[in-house]
């Protein structure tokens, strides 16, 4: 029983790296210059959840995601995710945008 609960605290803690990881590339796009956006004004960031073989992407607005960072309590999710601790404040189409409850 301890080394199941070794084994899901494991699992958070990688798949909280993850998500952190995850962020730390999306900003880094947010941040840069040649961030491109489409012809929606839209730019593609990486989904920031916890699960290691999630490769979805999210369009977003470079704005709403720079004002995501500053407001630091956002996730940037595709609309596949739910997490108990989040809500949901936006949602368009595949994009959710979750706040800390």
């Amino acid at each position: 029983m301890a080394t199941s609960a070794r084994e899901d605290s494991t699992v958070q803690q990688d798949g909280s790296a993850h998500r952190v990881a995850r962020r730390q590339a999306n900003s880094r796009t947010a941040a840069s210059s040649s961030a491109k956006a489409d012809a929606q004004g839209l730019v593609e960031l990486a989904c920031e959840c916890t699960k290691e073989d999630c490769e979805r992407s999210v369009k977003v607005p470079l704005y709403v995601y720079r004002r995501m960072l500053d407001a630091d309590q956002y996730l940037l999710q595709a609309g596949h995710h739910a997490f108990a601790q989040y809500r949901t404040i936006v949602s368009i189409g595949l994009m959710r945008i979750e706040e800390r409850a």
